[in-house]
Parts: C-alpha cells; structure tokens; sequence
C-alpha cells in the first residue's frame, strides 16, 4: 500500500471515531509502528492531525463524522453529579470546582487525550465547596478510577487542605493548582502560569502608556489569588505608579451580580485613583461590567483600557475584550498525560509543568502595541 492510501485510510478513521492508536493502525494496514508513526507525523505536519500519546487525534476544534449523541450515564452509586464520559479499561477521577466555564474546556482535553485509548472519565463537581471534596474523592476512587486529576477549590495554603490532596491513595496530578512547600516533593502539578499572565497584561498596558493599572479580582478562587501575586509583582516595574488600586468581590454589594450602582462606585474608585487600566479577573465579570453600564460611565478604551482575565467571552463584548488566555485544553491534555505515566510507571519521578497564557489584543485597549513574547493580534469587533 502506497504512502498516500494508508494516510488517506488513517484520515478516514480519525474523522469517523475522532482519533486512533497507533497499535490499532498497526493491525489493520499490516505495516510497522515506524511507518505508521511516519505517516501520522506527515499528516501532522499537513496539519490535519494532532499528536497525542500513543496516537493521533481530529485537531482542536473539530469533532467526528456523524458522531453519535448519547445521553449522559446515570452516576455511580453512592455518588450524585458524578457522571461518566467515555467507555473503556483506562478510568481517570476528575475532580473540578465548576462544570461549566473555564473547566468544561479543561476537561474536553482531558477527554480528548483519553480517546485514542479508550479511556474514560468519572467527574465530580465540588460547586467551590471544599467540605464535599473527601467525600466525592472517596466517590471516584471507589467507582474504580486509578488516578486522579485534583482542582481543589480550595487555598492549598490552608495546611488541612494541602495535606488531603497532595497524599491521595492513588497517584495523583494536581490540576491548575500548586502544591505548598511542604509537599511540593510528593505530588505532580500541571497548571497556568496564572502570575505570568498578570504581568503580561501589566507589561502590555505600560508599554501602552499606562501607569496606574489596577485590578480587580474575584477573591474567592486560588487561580485569583495567583493572578494577584503576579500584578503585585509587575507593578513594581519602573515607571507604575505606587500604591495601585486592587479591589475584590468582597467590595461590591451585589456581587457576583453587578448592579448599576455597583458599577458607578467602581468607576468612581477608578478616577479618584487616577487609573487608566483596569485588569479584570475573570471576563464573566468584566462582561457583566459592561452589560451594567460601563461603557456609559467612561468611555473605553478612551479613558480607560480593560483587558479581562480567562478569554471564555471576551472576544463576544462590545467591545471586544483584550484578554489574557490561559491554554485550557493543553492544561488537560498534559495533565492526563502525565497522570497516565505516573499510573504506567509506579516509582516515577514527581513532575510539576506550567504552561504561559497568551493575551490576545482586541478593542478595549488603547495604544495597542504586540511585540511582546506571547502577545496575538486579533480583530477588533
């Protein structure tokens, strides 16, 4: 069989099933894991593929032919809102604070990774309650996940916290969180480098002509506390005002919601601070800003330039948010794959990745300027 009919056979089970294993191709083209690996690499290069381990998969984005639509499995017994993704021997716990927003995409590359070896997924959502997470752990474990994927929703700063999630019964990953000093030996961690992405929105609005840039942050999440710790740093840089202006949720009445007249004390915090940048986390609520009047009590990016943190909607505003993007799906997809060696090979050496955001400049900053590392022009809309 000639080079182009094999890749064009491996091509048409990738679009039928989403992905495929090596071995699997190995056996139905009767040819070497070499020059099956070959060809996946050329497709890969055509870019028509995306490398996983031990296979290849449909890049991101697109999805299977006609691909079936099964409703979700009941949970397990004994776990409520733990429900099933996939079928297969390979069984991974997840667990994540929210299903919806920035870790559905998280958890799409866990699952995709998971594909091209029949794995499958067993979910469990805390809501942010921390006091529930033993209980749904102690749930996925013994619905027979073999390793875990841990987004504890809370601070890992808190010694009880950090000491149940770092010493699972199970090998374990901690997911876009980092384990405190005394454990940081004992458990693997793949996360953002939520810090990076604070500085580089500072480093983009100072170079920009801004120089008091404040932020406004959740607070209540510890990927928030990271995007505080890394605009503190940045705004030492030469040239930023002292003193800039941090609020938090906890300063508004209303919040999460944001009524008008929470709105109009942001922005008057804003002017008599003399700010002329406000990072934003996350870009729910920089969105939410915008749906309550911002815009129509100081003209962005005119007065002010607002990038948001998480880039979910923020290309869907008006106007489009300049955004900090942290690389959800690669997040998930690194995890599980480390998660996968650690199961494979007891004994491995504890591993800890962080990955860079990117921001992706739109119409809410003024004076745009992308030469920085890590910085992608988009269209304003």
């Amino acid at each position: 069989m000639l080079a182009a009919e094999r890749q064009s056979t491996i091509m048409g089970r990738v679009r039928r099933e989403g992905a495929v294993r090596v071995a699997d191709m190995v056996s139905q083209l009767g040819v070497s894991d070499v020059t099956v690996r070959r060809d996946l690499d050329a497709l890969v290069a055509q870019g028509l593929l995306q490398k996983v381990r031990g296979g290849a998969m449909l890049p991101d984005g697109q999805v299977p032919e006609a691909a079936p639509v099964k409703p979700p499995p009941s949970a397990p017994p004994g776990n409520s809102g733990l429900p099933e993704v996939g079928t297969g021997s390979r069984t991974i716990g997840v667990l994540v604070p929210k299903s919806s927003y920035y870790f559905k995409n998280m958890v799409e590359g866990i699952q995709a990774t998971l594909t091209p070896y029949g794995g499958r997924i067993l979910l469990a959502v805390s809501g942010y309650a921390p006091e529930r997470e033993p209980d749904l752990v102690k749930g996925l474990l013994d619905a027979g996940a073999e390793g875990l994927l841990l987004a504890s929703g809370a601070s890992l700063d808190n010694g009880l916290a950090a000491e149940w999630a770092c010493t699972q019964p199970a090998p374990t990953v901690l997911l876009e969180r980092r384990a405190p000093a005394p454990y940081v030996a004992s458990v693997s961690s793949v996360r953002t480098a939520h810090e990076n992405g604070a500085a580089l929105a500072v480093r983009h609005l100072r170079q920009s002509g801004h120089e008091r840039i404040a932020l406004f942050t959740r607070g209540d999440t510890p990927t928030a506390a990271s995007v505080e710790r890394g605009w503190r740093t940045a705004m030492t840089l030469p040239g930023l005002g002292a003193n800039p202006l941090c609020m938090s949720g906890r300063d508004f009445p209303a919040w999460p919601r944001w009524e008008r007249q929470d709105t109009s004390r942001l922005v008057d915090r804003l002017r008599r601070d003399g700010t002329t940048a406000l990072l934003c986390h996350s870009d729910e609520d920089a969105l939410a800003l915008l749906q309550s009047g911002l815009a129509e009590l100081i003209s962005i990016p005119g007065d002010l330039s607002l990038v948001a943190y998480d880039d979910e909607f923020a290309e869907f505003a008006s106007p489009a948010l300049t955004a900090i993007s942290p690389p959800k799906r690669h997040v998930g997809r690194l995890a599980v794959q480390t998660l996968l060696d650690l199961i494979d090979e007891p004994g491995a050496p504890v591993r800890h990745i962080e990955i860079e955001p990117a921001l992706v400049a739109r119409a809410s900053t003024a004076g745009l300027s992308c030469d920085l590392p890590g910085v992608n022009a988009a269209s304003a809309r």
